[in-house]
């Protein structure tokens, strides 16, 4: 009966450790995926305001990455059964967000710069080892 017992405790453990590394990868996708988001708004608002500044290099390189982060945060919210409702309402809170340090002025592109840049950066050519990063935590 011992023998019963613990065996049935290891089991037990075996599957809650499983659980919590499920749930564990479930919160880093979701945060990569909330990061992708705010990324692809601030390379959307980079190609806006090249554009505006007939700076067709940085708009295309920016058109890019948003381009390919837009891909990467769909895959991630649909990995984490995410709806669209939910990945586009963070997208519009990112907008939010970056729409105030721009301040209507792409003069201010700077302030987003400094706010997104070298992350979104990060994020535009290594995705996964952003994720790895949360995974590890």
């Amino acid at each position: 009966m011992k023998l019963f017992r613990t065996g049935f405790f290891l089991a037990f453990m075996s599957v809650s450790a499983s659980v919590q590394a499920q749930e564990a990868k479930q919160t880093a996708i979701d945060v990569v995926q909330a990061e992708l988001s705010i990324c692809v708004v601030y390379y959307s608002f980079v190609r806006g305001c090249a554009i505006e500044k007939s700076d067709i290099n940085t708009a295309t390189v920016a058109n890019t990455n948003a381009d390919k982060l837009r891909k990467y945060a769909f895959q991630a919210g649909q990995s984490i059964r995410m709806d669209n409702e939910s990945m586009i309402k963070r997208q519009k809170i990112a907008i939010e967000q970056q729409q105030k340090l721009l301040e209507g002025n792409c003069e201010n592109i700077g302030k987003l710069e400094e706010a997104y840049g070298n992350r979104c950066k990060q994020l535009s050519d290594d995705p996964k080892a952003i994720l790895d990063e949360y995974l590890k935590r």
